[in-house]
């Protein structure tokens, strides 16, 4: 985001601030905040509480003398402080997953330079972690599914919490990878149409044990063979009906 934008945003969210601050009458005169916006980047203390990465690595990070690696060099101010701009921000993002990772400061190093020497931009990197993150959070809410449609069963809380659990869990899949979607026409009135509108949906971290936990063994492979057969019957249908169209246009002519 260029830094037109960036501080358009800021204002509106401002101007919210304010006129929220008003309604409640905690406006104890003075300074408005409006005036007092600091103009500039983030401290270091932000940095660290914003993104979570420890002030030693973040100074390490931009430190190049002994005991620091020079990954980046964020602007000096003024005041002899160190002021970090959003790039600044997004490669201390990237360098705290690679350490999430196990990797050394060193390592983060080498990584981010092999990566930029093969002509890859921040914004690359930050691609790669939220693919990464993406598949984490597939496998991790699929495990909860999991976990919870069992509980529920063990309850002998099954039919509409079941429900609501695979309900759910399509939704937050869905929004981790929107070529799962259904398509809009569709507009399934269940969990169940939307596993036979969308292949694949079923095969996902955790649903088939939900849906055999739920309908009974074998739902699953059942739903899993009625998607399949109505996608095949579907693009049939698409293949027919361009035939006909084709044949049309040429009679017309």
């Amino acid at each position: 985001m260029d830094e037109k934008n960036l501080w358009g945003h800021k204002d509106r969210l401002l101007e919210a601030c304010c006129s929220y601050i008003e309604q409640l009458g905690l406006d104890a005169g003075g300074e408005s905040m409006g005036q007092s916006r600091r103009v500039g980047g983030w401290s270091i203390s932000e940095v660290e509480a914003l993104i979570g990465l420890s002030r030693r690595d973040i100074q390490r990070a931009c430190y190049g003398g002994q005991g620091g690696v020079a990954i980046l060099s964020p602007q000096d101010t003024t005041w002899g402080r160190r002021s970090y701009d959003l790039e600044d921000l997004a490669q201390l993002y990237v360098v705290k997953q690679y350490r999430r990772q196990g990797l050394s400061l060193p390592e983060v190093k080498a990584e981010i330079e092999e990566q930029k020497e093969a002509g890859k931009s921040i914004e690359d990197l930050l691609g790669v972690q939220v693919s990464r993150l993406k598949e984490q959070a597939e496998e991790v809410t699929g495990q909860l599914l999991q976990a919870e449609a069992l509980l529920a069963a063990a309850k002998g809380d099954e039919g509409t919490s079941l429900e609501k659990l695979v309900s759910r869990h399509l939704g937050i899949r869905s929004a981790l990878d929107p070529s799962l979607s259904t398509p809009p026409e569709k507009n399934p009135a269940s969990s169940i149409e939307t596993l036979l509108y969308t292949p694949g949906l079923i095969d996902s971290s955790g649903v088939a044990l939900a849906m055999d936990v739920w309908l009974g063994p074998g739902s699953a492979e059942m739903l899993r063979s009625a998607a399949e057969a109505a996608s095949l019957r579907i693009q049939s249908n698409g293949g027919e009906h361009e035939k006909i169209q084709s044949n049309g246009g040429e009679h017309e002519k």
